[in-house]
């Protein structure tokens, strides 16, 4: 990354306080949500963005202690199948949660990619652009459901 470690570091203790939003926010929507299908996201999302900052977490460290990038291969964390026979009724206030989670998303997809152009590191690079295209990937989920809500 151009600039010194210490903006470096700046940069991924921003992106780990926004992980760690993101994964407040997603925790506070399911237990908001009386929705099957919307609690089943925000869970998933939820274990994601956790994932995301402790891997952030371990960089931040090896980059503090050594200078050096760590290997992300990415998350491995899959979305639980929805249930048989479950009735999707969604009310304004989920579509509102939804709405500011793919906000979320956008911002996070943003943050990451900016970064990875900024690192000429290609260990950096590529863990921030799988970073990035794990956020792209929660944000084609949500926007998905969010469509399945609207016409609801």
């Amino acid at each position: 990354m151009t600039g010194s470690g210490k903006e470096t570091l700046d940069a991924i203790m921003r992106a780990m306080e926004l992980e760690k939003e993101t994964f407040d926010f997603y925790t506070n929507a399911e237990q908001r949500t009386f929705d099957p299908a919307g609690k089943r996201i925000f869970r998933w999302l939820a274990k994601a963005e956790e994932a995301h900052y402790l891997k952030l977490t371990e960089l931040y460290n090896s980059l503090d202690q050594g200078g050096r990038w760590v290997f992300y291969g990415g998350s491995t964390i899959a979305l639980e199948p929805e249930g048989e026979g479950m009735q999707v009724g969604f009310d304004t206030n989920d579509l509102e949660a939804m709405e500011i989670a793919m906000d979320i998303e956008r911002k996070g997809i943003a943050y990451f990619d900016e970064l990875a152009k900024k690192t000429s590191d290609p260990d950096g690079k590529g863990m921030l652009e799988t970073l990035r295209d794990e956020e792209t990937e929660h944000l084609r989920i949500i926007a998905e459901k969010y469509k399945q809500m609207a016409k609801g």
